[in-house]
């Protein structure tokens, strides 16, 4: 399984859109993974530091990931998967914790992933 992550610049029809707001267009839906609306306010703001936004985000997957492992595994499931946010860099976004969170819980289950982060 290939977990890649790409700038909404890269993205390509069908790939999962992990952010809140903003068009899907041709975008698979995968906002249930985007930071919640407070959490990326504050950030945003300049309230928390990336250390503290990266343990807040990771909490709320987590969080998620308790309640309905299922979001999780079915994709999991697939050859590969692409996400997809605006940040141009993966260096201080949600995609790539996204991903590495996904990895994690891949090889929990004994799945072999691969990653391929941009």
């Amino acid at each position: 399984m290939i977990i890649r992550t790409r700038s909404i610049k890269d993205a390509r029809p069908g790939d999962l859109a992990t952010y809140r707001w903003g068009r899907l267009g041709q975008l698979a839906d995968g906002r249930i993974f985007a930071p919640s609306n407070g959490l990326l306010t504050k950030y945003k703001a300049g309230w928390l530091s990336w250390k503290d936004y990266e343990r807040h985000y990771l909490s709320e997957m987590e969080s998620l990931y308790q309640r309905s492992p299922g979001h999780f595994l079915k994709l999991l499931q697939r050859d590969e998967i692409t996400l997809v946010c605006y940040e141009a860099k993966p260096d201080k976004c949600h995609r790539r914790l996204l991903a590495e969170f996904m990895g994690r819980i891949g090889e929990g289950q004994g799945i072999t992933v691969e990653f391929d982060i941009r």
